[in-house]
C-alpha cells in the first residue's frame, strides 16, 4: 500500500515538471517574436550616455565641447656659474739666518751695579758650578729605593698613631749601612723589626756631579 502511494507522487512530480518546461517555453517563445524589430544605427559621432533632452544630459543638447587647455609651462633651469680661477700666491720666506750674521746692540755703560752673586752657565769659564747647592751641577741628586719601602705591618697597641722617622745612611753602592729612629717608638721589639726592616733596603745611590756618593736619607711614618 505504502509502495503504490510513493509511486503515484512520483507520476505527480513529473507531471508538474512537464507543464512547467511547457510554459516556460511558450514564453519565451512569445518574448523573442517581439522583440525582433530593426535595431537602431548609431553613427559615428555618437556617444554613449542619456539621450538628448533628458534633465541629466549634457547642456547643448548633447554635442560635443571644446575644452581650453592652457600649455604647458617651461621650466628653464639657469646655467651653473662660472668658477673662477684663483691664481696661487707665493709667499716668500726669509732666509735663515746663523747666529753669527744677526746683529746685536753694542753693549752700553751700566749705571748701577749688578747683583754681585747669581746662577752661572754650565760650560763656563769660572769656579762655579753653575748654580747653587739645590741648583748647580754640584747639587746632590737624592737616593731612590728599589724596591717597596714600608714599616712592619704587625704594629702593637703602644706604637699605634705614633709618628717615627727611620734615618739610613746609603753608601755609594746603594746598601744601608746604619739606621737610626728619632725618636724611638715604645716597643722595643718594634723598633728591632723596624730597624732590621730598614737595613734590607736597596736604593740606587745619591750622586753629586755625576757621580755615587754616600748619604742619609730619611722615612717618616704614622704607626
Amino acid at each position: 500500500m505504502a509502495t503504490e502511494q510513493i509511486g503515484q507522487r512520483i507520476r505527480r512530480e513529473r507531471a508538474v515538471w512537464r507543464l512547467g518546461l511547457l510554459i516556460s517555453l511558450f514564453l519565451h517563445l512569445i518574448a523573442l517574436l517581439l522583440s525582433n524589430q530593426a535595431a537602431e544605427h548609431i553613427g559615428s559621432l555618437g556617444a554613449a550616455g542619456p539621450r538628448s533632452g533628458s534633465p541629466v544630459a549634457a547642456p547643448a543638447g548633447g554635442g560635443m565641447r571644446a575644452i581650453l587647455l592652457a600649455p604647458p609651462v617651461e621650466i628653464r633651469v639657469p646655467p651653473r656659474p662660472e668658477l673662477m680661477e684663483i691664481e696661487p700666491v707665493q709667499i716668500e720666506t726669509p732666509p735663515e739666518l746663523a747666529l753669527n750674521e744677526i746683529e746685536l746692540r753694542d753693549p752700553g755703560e751700566g749705571r748701577e751695579e749688578g747683583p754681585e752673586s747669581g746662577a752661572g752657565l754650565p760650560g763656563g769659564e769660572g769656579g762655579g758650578d753653575a748654580g747653587a747647592a739645590e741648583e748647580g751641577l754640584s747639587r746632590l741628586i737624592p737616593p731612590t729605593p728599589r724596591g717597596i719601602i714600608m714599616a712592619p705591618l704587625d704594629r702593637p697597641s703602644s706604637v699605634r698613631g705614633r709618628d717615627v722617622t727611620v734615618w739610613v745612611f746609603i753608601d755609594a753602592t746603594g746598601a744601608v749601612d746604619s739606621v737610626r729612629l728619632e725618636p724611638p717608638t715604645p716597643d722595643g721589639s718594634y723598633n728591632d723589626d723596624l730597624t732590621r726592616e730598614a737595613r734590607g733596603w736597596v736604593f740606587e745611590p745619591a750622586r753629586r756631579g755625576g757621580r755615587p756618593v754616600a748619604t742619609w736619607w730619611s722615612y717618616t711614618w704614622k704607626l
